[in-house]
């Protein structure tokens, strides 16, 4: 099992209330790819390292780590997309094909809305059905399974309880991932403080909270820059459980990330070569991707994201 500290630190090498509106939500593709006369089939290996190649003008590659990021502190090599079609990586399949999102505890409004729009983002990043099922009551978990933070006085919840025996022994026969989210904060064990999210993707099981993210009901900002993090740690961390690696060469969404800071500081989207793993794992159409992306990010306000999909998108499309 692998904690991550937004990416968060990766161990092992990978190198209620009313919450009715969450009951039975899916987001599949034909809710939310837009319509389009466009003939597509899935893209060819050489098609795909073509694009890499179309894409890399617009990227930002990374330069010398500063003291206290990840890269300063953790030795990664990185996984080109030949290294990652060399290691028969996971993929949709017809037999597991959906991605399902657990919330765990009490949300309030603002809460709620962030898990059903990042849960949204997650079907169009992903190009696959996103099903939200009944919330969990933190009344299942044990009091083994729950401290009050010896410093800091917070609540928080165990993960390795959460992803043993709430997550593993319910993932649906046709999930590809069974994904959790909180407003608890979590911590994984003797030794930390904390942890952002914690996933097993070997079980294909993770948790993630939103407890750290900032208060989303305080003000739109607010909102937006909870909404935009969510969004960051959900695609991120699903992405490894696509088999990608840490990105070490671009400005990218599969960076490591040492801090809230750090995560802060990078895109959302991804970098040529793992925007094709993504595109070979789903089997999607990359112009037809980029537009919902492109329309979510007009919608909800990331702003930042936006210039760069208009000019993929440019590339992608001529």
């Amino acid at each position: 099992m692998q904690p991550f500290f937004l990416q968060l630190k990766l161990i092992l090498p990978l190198c209620c209330v009313s919450l009715i509106w969450l009951v039975s939500t899916s987001f599949s593709l034909g809710v939310c790819q837009q319509q389009s006369s466009r003939q597509f089939r899935p893209l060819s290996v050489p098609a795909l390292k073509k694009t890499i190649k179309q894409l890399k003008p617009i990227n930002e590659l990374l330069g010398e780590p500063q003291p206290g990021q990840w890269l300063a502190q953790q030795k990664e090599s990185g996984q080109s997309f030949s290294e990652y079609l060399r290691s028969r990586p996971l993929t949709l399949t017809p037999a597991r094909h959906t991605l399902y999102v657990q919330p765990i505890g009490n949300f309030n409004p603002s809460q709620q809305e962030i898990i059903k729009l990042s849960s949204e983002y997650l079907s169009i990043y992903f190009s696959c059905p996103v099903k939200i099922l009944d919330p969990q009551s933190e009344d299942e978990i044990p009091a083994t399974a729950k401290r009050i933070h010896p410093t800091q006085g917070n609540h928080q919840l165990l993960t390795s309880h959460l992803l043993e025996k709430q997550l593993a022994p319910k993932l649906p026969p046709n999930a590809f991932a069974l994904i959790a989210f909180t407003a608890s904060d979590l911590w994984p064990g003797d030794g930390w403080n904390f942890v952002f999210g914690y996933a097993s993707f070997r079980e294909r099981v993770g948790v993630w909270s939103l407890s750290r993210f900032g208060d989303p009901a305080s003000d739109p900002e607010s909102f937006r820059r909870c909404l935009e993090r969510t969004c960051k740690l959900a695609t991120h961390e699903t992405g490894h459980m696509f088999s990608i690696k840490h990105c070490t060469r671009y400005a990218c969404n599969m960076q490591g990330s040492n801090s809230l800071q750090e995560s802060d500081s990078q895109p959302v989207h991804l970098c040529p070569e793992c925007h094709a793993k993504i595109i070979f794992a789903t089997q999607a159409d990359p112009v037809k991707r980029i537009d919902n992306l492109i329309s979510f990010s007009h919608r909800h306000g990331l702003k930042q994201e936006i210039e760069f999909l208009q000019k993929a998108k440019k590339i992608l499309d001529d």
